[in-house]
């Protein structure tokens, strides 16, 4: 997103600028990556959709089961096109698309923009992989896996009966300062009028705090053509079933330094009635999951820091950052908390089956 920084979280932003992007044929989606990573070709992975199995193969690696690209564009109709230019694919359409960027040394995974530790990509054999997660988190796809028959199966997701669009606030640029600000809206028929309107204001509201904050820095400091500002974000829908909407807005600023700064925030909202969720409202089936959280996150920050000199983890705060996902709840903290920079945005992700009982629910009572 910014040419300044290079990153691990930067070059996951730079998927925001995509333009030009072209169909192509399967044969170049499977061998354009020129460099291929070192992973071993596991036994093949049988995937059914739509109660037929297909001919092509999905694999295992390390316990991450993988389904093919190619096969979810010539078998699930999902769209794909490559940018040459930027040696990126974009899978998806609407208002979640997931870019894969191919780097010098890695592969790098995103959804609008936003990248997060659990996104990966491989190419194994010429042929490139995504994990069956993302299709469950970002693409729509449900996806059961069965150990025995080591088959997955795939179905449509049964979303919420919403539309969502991305809009974008007004706001001049210049040789001086870009902004390029975009935050998503909701509507539906079957939407109480009043929870719609709570949820659409506190997600405006957030994307007004960062055009507000950019134009007070612009007024603050001192851009030149050379260096220009930048002041941006975007956003994905990561939970969009069950009367329940999870949505992760990032923002990005520049501002002439060594490089530029990235905030990520999770939303999480009950469409019954608009209420924005808090953490003891998606695990209140476990009235002692804040003893299990804060003791897990206490062993992993402190493993991460190495010694550095950063602030200790103590608790969660009364109102922690996270998001929802298919796969379970992600704890988000912000750059510079407790690790440095070149980290990235610290995140953990646990899945339901850790934080509830056997049998409890998330959501419970919402």
């Amino acid at each position: 997103m910014n040419k300044h920084t290079k990153k691990w979280g930067s070059a996951l932003l730079a998927a925001g600028i995509l333009v030009g992007t072209a169909v192509i044929p399967v044969s170049y989606i499977e061998a354009a990556l020129t460099k291929q990573q070192a992973t071993p070709q596991q036994p093949g992975i049988s995937i059914q959709w739509d109660g037929k199995t297909l001919a092509t193969k999905g694999v295992q690696v390390n316990g991450s089961t993988l389904i093919p690209v190619a096969a979810l564009r010539d078998s699930l109709g999902i769209s794909v096109s490559y940018d040459a230019k930027t040696a990126t694919y974009t899978v998806g359409s609407g208002y979640n698309k997931l870019y894969i960027i191919s780097s010098f040394s890695d592969t790098y995974v995103n959804v609008n923009g936003i990248g997060t530790r659990n996104m990966d990509a491989k190419q194994i054999a010429g042929k490139l992989y995504i994990p069956m997660g993302l299709l469950k988190d970002y693409l729509g796809i449900d996806a059961q896996w069965n150990a025995a028959q080591k088959t997955v199966t795939l179905s449509k997701s049964q979303l919420n009966p919403i539309k969502i669009a991305s809009q974008s606030l007004s706001a001049s640029s210049n040789a001086k300062v870009s902004y390029k600000i975009k935050y998503p809206q909701i509507s539906g028929s079957q939407l109480n009028p009043e929870a719609q309107q709570a949820i659409n204001s506190v997600l405006k509201k957030q994307a007004d705090r960062v055009l507000a904050a950019g134009k007070k820095m612009m007024a603050e400091g001192e851009a030149t053509t050379e260096r220009p500002y930048e002041f941006g974000n975007d956003f994905a829908v990561a939970y969009n079933k069950d009367g329940i909407l999870s949505v992760i807005m990032q923002d990005y600023s520049y501002t002439g330094g060594a490089h530029g700064m990235t905030a990520r925030k999770g939303y999480t909202f009950s469409l019954a009635d608009g209420k924005l969720l808090q953490l003891s409202d998606v695990l209140k089936a476990n009235p002692n999951y804040k003893k299990f959280l804060n003791a897990d996150l206490k062993k992993k920050i402190d493993a991460l820091q190495s010694g550095e000199a950063f602030g200790k983890f103590k608790e969660l705060a009364a109102d922690q950052d996270f998001y929802v996902t298919n796969s379970g709840i992600t704890i988000v903290f912000s750059l510079y908390d407790y690790a440095p920079y070149a980290y990235g945005i610290p995140e953990f992700t646990y899945s339901f089956a850790q934080l509830l009982p056997q049998g409890g629910k998330p959501f419970a009572g919402q």
